[in-house]
């Protein structure tokens, strides 16, 4: 009989808020499905602009975990009352936040802490880990802005870190001051029977759309967009633009395509429950991001058969092959982009051709039960190895 593992096998995952599509909710619901003791904590009540996931399946189950009240706030809390001088309780909020989450680690037997995407437990987990000391901790780091600085700040409590992306590696390697984490890189993928390529064929007299699917976020570049959508629509005037998403910009995209020169041709639709059904409004999806990681977005309209523009900035390049599943052009470089369009849209059999082509290399590379198999297989060496 195989040995049973002697270290505690659950696994905390702390987020800063609940979202709806989120990959991080998706893979713990399917490792869970699986048997792994996963608990999600949250920090935030709201998802900061984004459709919150209630999460209704994972509370039922008693593996949800309501941390807003254990939340610091990153300045100092100070009261007074008439003539008392001022008391600055910033050291028992602290306190109070490692406490909450050393508990739940005694009492949810708790082997692994999974730090995903949030900022708020960095300052706790050096002492949970000091308090516990056989828990392992991990960060989950999917591009290299936003919270992912407060990691080379803490990096010394961290055993592991997993990324997505070649370019994710080479920037840990060349930016952390301590080895004493492992990386692992994880390929993330998509649900090849949910994101499927649309019956019909394209029509050419039905109008070309060019679309935009992502968070109305500075990183993901919604206004660089706009901006394409508006040199693009000067120079191929029959050419047609959605836009999909939400988030904190999406008034000022709303704003700069009503008051700019093409905003009779640019359709800003916003949230969508689907991203399936959003794509299958597109012929070719343009991802402008200025900083990026490995995109869902381009693998689940590549599963559609609807061949992506990126930016070949972070993870992107390593999605896309020229002429396989869509082309690597710079947002800004206008005339590259155009030439293209206006080649898938003179010839329509190249077109179909290029759609046949992204939907096989989807099926190649995206499948996203090798992103199950890979995380469960990290999680397994991190609880036990």
């Amino acid at each position: 009989m195989a040995d049973q593992p002697t270290r505690p096998q659950g696994i905390l995952a702390l987020l800063p808020f609940l979202v709806t599509g989120a990959l991080s909710l998706n893979i713990f619901r399917e490792l869970i499905r699986r048997g792994v003791d996963i608990h999600v904590g949250y920090y935030l009540p709201s998802a900061g602009g984004y459709t919150r996931d209630p999460c209704d399946d994972l509370a039922e189950a008693g593996r949800l975990i309501d941390l807003t009240q254990a939340q610091e706030d990153t300045a100092s809390i100070r009261v007074s009352w008439g003539d008392h001088p001022l008391i600055d309780l910033t050291q028992a909020q602290e306190d109070t936040g490692i406490a909450t989450l050393t508990e739940i680690v005694r009492t949810r037997k708790i082997g692994l802490i999974l730090q995903v995407g949030g900022f708020y437990a960095y300052k706790h987990l050096p002492y949970v880990k000091e308090r516990e000391p056989d828990t392992r901790v991990f960060d989950i780091l999917y591009n290299k802005i936003g919270h992912t600085r407060n990691h080379f700040f803490y990096e010394r409590c961290f055993d592991g870190v997993i990324v997505e992306t070649d370019d994710m590696v080479r920037y840990m390697e060349t930016n952390r001051s301590s080895q004493s984490s492992r990386i692992y890189k994880v390929e993330s993928g998509i649900d090849l029977a949910r994101f499927v390529p649309r019956a019909d064929q394209y029509d050419p007299a039905g109008g070309f759309v060019v679309g935009y699917l992502g968070r109305m976020s500075p990183e993901k570049n919604p206004l660089g967009f706009v901006q394409l959508a508006e040199h693009l629509h000067a120079m191929l005037p029959s050419l047609r633009f959605k836009m999909f998403g939400e988030g904190d910009m999406a008034a000022a995209v709303r704003d700069r395509i009503a008051n700019g020169p093409a905003a009779a041709a640019i359709e800003f639709v916003g949230y969508i429950d689907d991203a399936a059904d959003a794509m299958a409004q597109m012929d070719v999806m343009v991802v402008p991001s200025v900083f990026d990681g490995r995109p869902n977005a381009i693998m689940e309209a590549n599963a559609c058969g609807l061949p992506v523009i990126g930016n070949p900035v972070g993870g992107i390049p390593e999605l896309i092959v020229d002429g396989a599943n869509g082309y690597l052009i710079p947002d800004t470089d206008y005339p590259a982009i155009a030439a293209i369009l206006r080649e898938l849209t003179s010839v329509p059999s190249a077109y179909q051709r290029l759609r046949a082509s992204t939907r096989a290399m989807a099926e190649e590379r995206f499948d996203r039960v090798h992103m199950y198999d890979a995380y469960q297989r990290v999680m397994h060496e991190a609880l036990n190895g």
